[in-house]
């Protein structure tokens, strides 16, 4: 019995990707659930996040985590970036690569966010 539960954790293990954390991409409902900050999910009137999403203010891309970059949403969050769909699956459902403003750089980025 105890080989079959640590096999169960092993597998739950490998679903996640190795970057979300509290700190970022955790699904949240506030922000005591986040080291920082809380985007909540499906909230009439703002932008989806699906499920909620962890992450924290930022004012350029240094100020992220490696494999994220600071956009323009919510007045400057870090998101996991992305080339495809397929890269923000890890997010779960309803997650997609978008086109995004990169925080005061008046450039366009693919980060993950609601679709």
């Amino acid at each position: 019995m105890r080989s079959t539960a640590m096999a169960v954790l092993v597998l739950l293990g490998a679903c996640q990707h190795s970057d979300v954390s509290r700190a970022l991409g955790a699904r949240c409902t506030t922000a005591d659930d986040c080291d920082d900050l809380c985007l909540p999910g499906d909230t009439p009137g703002m932008e989806p996040w699906p499920g909620g999403f962890c992450t924290r203010t930022c004012a350029m891309a240094s100020d992220c985590p490696g494999d994220t970059t600071c956009a323009g949403r919510e007045g400057g969050v870090c998101l996991f970036t992305c080339g495809a769909d397929a890269d923000c699956e890890f997010l779960g459902d309803r997650w997609g690569c978008h086109d995004d403003d990169l925080h005061g750089g008046g450039i366009k980025v693919k980060v993950c966010r609601g679709s």
